[in-house]
């Protein structure tokens, strides 16, 4: 038996008990109270209802009026007739406004249709939902009702209202308001499937996300599971393990979890928010590499990682102050230079684009502009790896890209310097040996002592390093 179909029973239960120790304790003529009783013993639902439904008529101003449309309504009920259960529910409603019975009814019957995405009607079941929990606690416990089973009716009542308002605030994307009617729900009803699912939804959805949302997702697959809806199960899973990966980045213990509820555990342990870790995002791992290490010691393409995220927030602001101030504290205040090993990206005698990290040498984009300190020639090729040498000037952080000015190839670059020699031809050659392959236009090779003198001569259109095979 499913816990809705528990509850209607609890209900239908506990309103004929009561119906009947009102009828005696108003003293009823004879007649309506023989017909009344009779009416009550019938064990057929659907006829029960049927003769209620007569007696009502015949009977108008009965004292028993309240508790025979109370009985109609759990006489439907019983008989597996929402509609017609909810049609009771509301000619109650008329007689008695705050008849918490009747709102309890109401407010469940509406909420399983809020289920399917009908949210028509959520207005309507909203207020009377909050008033439900209003005359809630002004409710005087009907003759012939247990203490035990007044309390349990209260509780039941309180927890249909709460999850027809945590509905409407999740609706409303509340998920702070919806997680604390849910909760109250889920506590009243901790095998209640729909609430325990969707409290885990509001806090996994909320900002900030609140782990305890894990639990109650493992607690509703376990649920789902135990009802054999292997299906909305399979849904959950699929659901809070992708949450559970994006915030702990990775599915490391969700299987263990899963196998913890599963084995009964009907309540979240003790700090169990706490247990579980949260992978920080890109900025804050900017700010935890300032707070690990001395920024002076990182790499480039550390400090490009942490400058890059500057305008996230105060923090991101700080960590990139830290690290731009490193770098001028290794440049001495332009009085030494830095050496990068880049990847050529493009270059021209004045200006060369170039990627220092590995993703950006993968893709060919530019995260360091060099402004030359004397013009280049020969050119580097594109897509060549050269160490350059200079000043880091300045940055931007979206796209990121570092600016350099007077820069020079290193030293051990110069040989890979290749490709066509660039107008104006050199005038002037240092006297370095670093062997060059020079391609003349009638198609020969020839080597000269180095990439400057193979472009000096007018007949070679290109060079390349190293001497022709």
């Amino acid at each position: 038996m499913t816990v809705a179909l528990r509850r209607i029973c609890l209900m239908a239960m506990l309103i004929v008990v009561t119906a009947v120790g009102t009828a005696r304790a108003q003293g009823d003529p004879a007649a309506q109270q023989k017909a009344y009783a009779a009416i009550l013993a019938t064990p057929d639902a659907a006829k029960r209802a049927q003769a209620l439904e007569l007696f009502i008529a015949y009977y108008p101003a009965s004292p028993l009026m309240i508790g025979a449309h109370e009985q109609l309504m759990a006489s439907w009920q019983a008989a597996h007739e929402p509609a017609k259960s909810d049609a009771a529910a509301t000619k109650l409603l008329q007689i008695d406004p705050n008849n918490v019975r009747a709102l309890a009814n109401k407010v469940f019957v509406g909420r399983t249709r809020l289920a399917t995405g009908d949210v028509s009607g959520l207005a309507g079941i909203v207020a009377m939902a909050e008033r439900g929990l209003a005359v809630l606690p002004k409710w005087p416990k009907p003759d012939g009702v247990t203490d035990q089973d007044f309390a349990r009716l209260k509780l039941q009542a309180t927890a249909i209202f709460d999850s027809a308002l945590g509905f409407a605030a999740q609706h409303a994307k509340d998920y702070a308001k919806a997680r604390r009617y849910y909760l109250d729900s889920v506590t009243l009803a901790p095998d209640n499937l729909q609430d325990v699912y969707q409290l885990s939804v509001v806090q996994l959805e909320g900002t900030p996300l609140d782990p305890l949302g894990f639990w109650y997702a493992a607690r509703a697959i376990a649920l789902a599971r135990e009802s054999k809806s292997e299906q909305a199960a399979t849904s959950i899973d699929h659901y809070a393990r992708a949450r559970y990966h994006a915030y702990h980045g990775s599915e490391e213990g969700w299987d263990a979890l899963l196998s913890r509820v599963a084995a009964g555990q009907r309540v979240p342990p003790d700090k169990f928010a706490t247990s579980i870790s949260r992978a920080l995002t890109t900025a804050e791992a900017a700010v935890q590499a300032v707070a690990d290490h001395d920024p002076g010691t990182l790499s480039f393409a550390d400090w490009e990682f942490i400058l890059a995220q500057r305008d996230v927030s105060p923090a991101n602001r700080d960590a990139a102050a830290k690290v731009w101030k490193a770098i001028g504290e290794k440049q001495k205040g332009g009085e030494a230079r830095l050496k990068i090993s880049v990847k050529v990206v493009t270059a021209t005698a004045d200006r060369i684009t170039a990627a220092i990290t590995d993703e950006n040498q993968t893709t060919n984009t530019a995260d360091l502009d060099i402004a030359m300190a004397r013009p280049l020639a020969p050119l580097p090729s594109k897509g060549v790896r050269i160490s350059i040498i200079g000043l880091l000037t300045d940055y931007q952080p979206k796209p990121f890209l570092f600016r350099m000015t007077q820069a020079e190839l290193a030293d051990e670059s110069l040989p890979v310097a290749g490709g066509a020699c660039a107008e104006p031809r050199p005038q002037m050659c240092t006297k370095e040996f670093r062997p060059a392959c020079g391609l003349r236009r009638d198609g020969t090779r020839k080597t000269y002592g180095n990439a400057c003198t193979a472009c000096a001569d007018a007949d070679v259109q290109s060079q390349a390093a190293g001497a022709c095979p």
